[in-house]
C-alpha cells in the first residue's frame, strides 16, 4: 500500500513538472512573438536585424523547454512501466 502511494506520488510530481516546463515553453514562445512584431513595426533596420534575432533565439529556447518537457514525460512514464514490471515480476 504505502509503495503504491509513493509511486502514485512520485508520477504526480513528474506529471506537475512536466507541466510546469511547458508552460515556460509557452511563456517563451509567446515573448519571442511579440519580439518579432516589434522587430516587424520598428522602423530602424538595424533594430529590426536585431529584434529579430533575439527572437529566433527566444524560439529556439521555447523549442528546447518543449522537448525537455516531452523528456521528462517519457522518461516519467518509463519508470512508472519499469516499477509495475518490476513488481510483477516478484509476485511470480
Amino acid at each position: 500500500m504505502v509503495l503504491a502511494s509513493q509511486t502514485t506520488f512520485a508520477q504526480a510530481v513528474q506529471e506537475a513538472k512536466e507541466a510546469k516546463k511547458e508552460m515556460k515553453a509557452d511563456k517563451k514562445e509567446d515573448k519571442a512573438e511579440k519580439k518579432m512584431m516589434n522587430a516587424r513595426e520598428s522602423r530602424s533596420r538595424l533594430t529590426a536585424k536585431i529584434s529579430r534575432e533575439k527572437a529566433e533565439k527566444k524560439l529556439e529556447k521555447a523549442e528546447k523547454k518543449e522537448m525537455k518537457s516531452d523528456a521528462k514525460d517519457m522518461k516519467a512514464r518509463a519508470k512508472s512501466t519499469t516499477k509495475k514490471a518490476d513488481r510483477e515480476v516478484v509476485k511470480d
